[in-house]
């Protein structure tokens, strides 16, 4: 998108410097309460920004869908059993212009090291999906798709059954809530303590009468009731939850993000009851999109991360809130949000995608605490809905699938390891007894010279610019740790 023109939220396309050729696309996002106008995409034409040294994605995709969809939900998971991990893609309607055809959900099969280019698995119904998860609901073996539907027309949550060859295309269980609406977004968890899935469900409705409680849909050994057990005191706009036992008591604790006029919050859980009322919130009533937990800092205890335009920490110390720090991205238009230990070293790093801008960031956690601007940077042409991390090429490392809307509504990057620092001589026998006899006649003939220096890797092993006993100790460390 354009840079000087994105706070605005309106890019205009213009012929020649002189003319509109035609009134600028219009995209609408998920849940209905945020528009904007972008700039034709060209050529599929995404930029990116360059690949830093931690974070392990490129700076253009491997794996693209170039089909013109409003893609609500990236899901990666072994959908057929095979042991290779597939991509399910949700897609929404909305009144964006000019105006989508289609939006069957769609499986995207493992071939191997990469996803097939077209899907095996369509829908056979073509209703609004806003998010989905994967799970075992009826506890038969084989991974169930749960869809968060809504849109205009009050499409009720469903599921797609799983079987050995993957996913029935028609739903085998759908929703009846007590009051019709728009589901916004979908969490599995067990609620009551019983060891099986239960559904909660975020909601809204449309003006005049926009607003509707969360909906609990119990599951009874592996039996899930299509009417709702459990319901909010509160009606209101939500639009995310994520489970956590926050308070350290055993048991699952739920997360909500919402809408305008209404304070983000906690639900406890007693064991086998969530409370229909809060016991914490964030304070303010701003418009709040996404939430997700993580122990950023290692303490044992789940931290809370809100969307609230800059994505905001609040640190747990022993079941105990408190805001800490804000990412800074250069906009805020938050649309969903991630945890995932990308670079692999431990810990969870964090991600997020924005609707206004069509940027995708993530920020690596650095000895505890989330870097306070982008790590990495993906800039798209097109608006941006969902996230998903997940092994899609069988190298052992989580690849990044990014869900747009526009011509290109699905983009997967493959991590790209870096080099094995053990595998000093580059043989690709990582650590083995050669690497340590080529370091140590390196480091003999180079002690006390400044780096690089060596026949066959560098010496000077943390480049410091002296190859001294420090790098002696670090290799032997990373010799030790292997790759």
């Amino acid at each position: 998108m354009n840079h000087d023109t994105r706070a605005a939220g309106i890019l205009l396309a213009l012929i020649g410097g002189a003319a509109i050729a035609s009134p600028p696309p219009v995209e609408v996002s998920k849940d209905g309460r945020t528009t904007v106008s972008v700039a034709t995409e060209l050529n599929g034409g995404s930029s990116g920004r360059s690949r830093s040294d931690t974070v392990p994605f490129g700076t253009t995709a491997d794996w693209s869908l170039v089909l013109r969809r409003q893609v609500g939900t990236v899901r990666i998971a072994d959908l057929n059993g095979d042991g290779k991990n597939d991509l399910f893609v949700g897609c929404y309607i909305s009144s964006s212009f000019p105006p989508y055809t289609d939006w069957e959900d769609m499986i995207f099969y493992n071939t191997g090291s990469t996803l097939e280019p077209a899907p095996s698995w369509v829908s056979a119904d073509e209703i609004h999906t806003g998010d989905a998860q994967i799970g075992d609901i009826n506890q038969d073996g084989f991974p169930d798709v749960v869809v968060a539907s809504g849109g205009s027309a009050f499409s009720n949550p469903r599921i797609y059954f799983g079987s050995v060859t993957g996913p029935s295309t028609s739903p085998g269980w759908i929703a009846t809530p007590p009051r019709s609406g728009w589901s916004t977004s979908v969490t599995l968890f067990d609620a009551d303590g019983d060891e099986d899935l239960d559904v909660i469900t975020t909601n809204q409705g449309l003006s005049p009468d926009p607003y509707r409680p969360m909906y609990i849909f119990f599951n009874d050994e592996g039996s899930l009731s299509t009417t709702a057990g459990w319901q909010s005191d509160e009606s209101s706009i939500q639009n995310t939850t994520a489970a956590a036992d926050f308070d350290g008591d055993g048991d699952l604790d739920i997360a909500v993000a919402k809408w305008a006029n209404f304070e983000s919050a906690i639900y406890e859980n007693t064991g086998s009851t969530l409370a229909t009322t809060p016991l914490w919130t964030n304070g303010t009533t701003n418009t709040d999109r996404g939430v997700a937990w993580s122990d950023i800092d290692g303490n044992g205890w789940p931290d809370l991360v809100i969307g609230e335009g800059p994505s905001k920490v609040w640190s747990n110390d022993d079941g105990v809130l408190s805001y800490d720090y804000s990412v800074t991205p250069p906009f805020n238009s938050i649309q969903e949000m991630a945890f995932c230990d990308v670079d692999q070293d431990g810990d969870e790093d964090y991600a997020e995608v924005h609707f206004g801008d069509g940027r995708t960031h993530v920020y690596l956690n650095q000895s505890g605490t989330l870097a306070p601007t982008p790590s990495w940077t993906y800039d798209a042409t097109t608006v941006a809905n969902a996230i998903a991390f997940g092994d899609i090429n069988g190298d052992g490392w989580p690849d990044l699938a990014i869900g747009f809307s526009g011509d290109t509504s699905v983009r997967v990057f493959f991590a790209v390891p870096p080099p094995c620092a053990a595998d000093y001589n580059g043989t690709g026998d990582e650590g083995d007894i050669l690497d340590f006899l080529d370091f140590f006649d390196d480091f003999g003939s180079c002690e006390n010279q400044p780096g690089p220096c060596g026949s066959l890797g560098n010496a000077d092993f943390n480049g410091d610019t002296l190859v001294d006993i420090l790098d002696f100790l670090d290799f032997l460390d990373a010799f030790g740790t292997g790759c």
